[in-house]
């Protein structure tokens, strides 16, 4: 795959070839693309994914890479990583974020200026980008409860969205659903002081801190209505069910971690195993909140 025009057009960009996502995810897990290209700003983020399309250039938009599992096989195109479009301002009683803005720089700005009512996001590992994507949060509390708005690029058209246009349901949003690139967003925040908004952090990260070490992809399943997906994992006795270097962990069921180098057909040979399990014993059906990327196998028993 040639690039040279992508180059030309975009200098300012770096580029990575060939790009591997082994280490540029949560899970360290997978191949490699082609090419890796880190725009300056989320302008150019938008013109270098206009670009991809209009030469018919695959491509995968990655953000802090905490939710996707690619293939052993990787991914035949182009990532876009947004980890250079991550400006942060605050604007009246907006707080303003790129979409490769992390959760602890937008945190951080806040804190920084005395602004509260972003607590709930501490301690997830994501960039804004993610967090939009798919409608991320915790405490009960999710991204759509405090965005004004969301800049977004919509089938090639880039467009300024409200909470409510963005489609946002548990775990969901229409840009998970369309073609769609997030830009960045506007958030609500509340006056408040420094101190006070450290110790709300502080309690959370408190609360999230007897989640589980190692490498993975966070929560692998959505909960059900009412009903904890780790729970019912723990119920049917699968912690510690293991495919090769993948392990349910013995700390929260939900978890599945990459203890020893462990395969994407592994890791997804695991899932398959946990959801067939579950599914006997119960007859509850567990969905995935982490997205697959590249060729899988079609085992459905692991």
């Amino acid at each position: 795959m040639d690039f040279t025009d992508f180059t030309a057009r975009f200098p300012a960009a770096e580029t990575e070839a060939p790009f591997s996502f082994k280490r540029h995810t949560t899970v360290g897990i997978g191949g490699c693309a082609s090419l890796g290209i880190y725009p300056p700003n989320a302008g150019q983020l938008a013109d270098a994914v206009c670009f991809l399309k209009e030469k018919k250039i695959p491509y995968f938009v990655l953000g802090n890479g905490s939710n996707i599992l690619v293939s052993d096989c990787g991914f035949y195109g182009t990532a876009v990583c947004t980890k250079k479009a991550n400006a942060v301002s605050v604007q009246g009683g907006l707080l303003y974020a790129e979409c490769g803005a992390t959760v602890g720089k937008v945190l951080a700005v806040a804190t920084q200026n005395g602004l509260g009512g972003l607590e709930f996001l501490a301690g997830i590992p994501a960039t804004m980008g993610g967090i939009l994507f798919m409608n991320a949060g915790a405490q009960n509390c999710y991204i759509q409860s405090v965005l004004q708005y969301a800049d977004v690029l919509l089938s090639g058209r880039r467009v300024r969205l409200s909470a409510r246009e963005c489609g946002y349901a548990y775990k969901d949003s229409r840009f998970m659903h369309e073609d769609a690139v997030l830009l960045g967003c506007a958030l609500r925040v509340k006056k408040s002081d420094e101190d006070s908004v450290r110790k709300k952090y502080r309690e959370i990260l408190k609360k999230r801190s007897v989640l589980p070490k190692g490498r993975s992809l966070g929560c692998v399943f959505k909960n059900l209505p009412d009903l904890s997906a780790g729970k019912l994992i723990e119920d049917c006795g699968l912690k510690g069910l293991r495919c090769g270097g993948a392990v349910v962990s013995e700390k929260h069921a939900n978890f599945i971690i990459n203890d020893s180098s462990a395969t994407a057909e592994e890791y997804r040979s695991l899932i398959l195993r946990i959801k067939k399990e579950v599914f006997s014993q119960t007859g509850k059906l567990l969905t995935e909140e982490i997205r697959y990327i590249g060729d899988f196998t079609d085992a459905s028993d692991g």
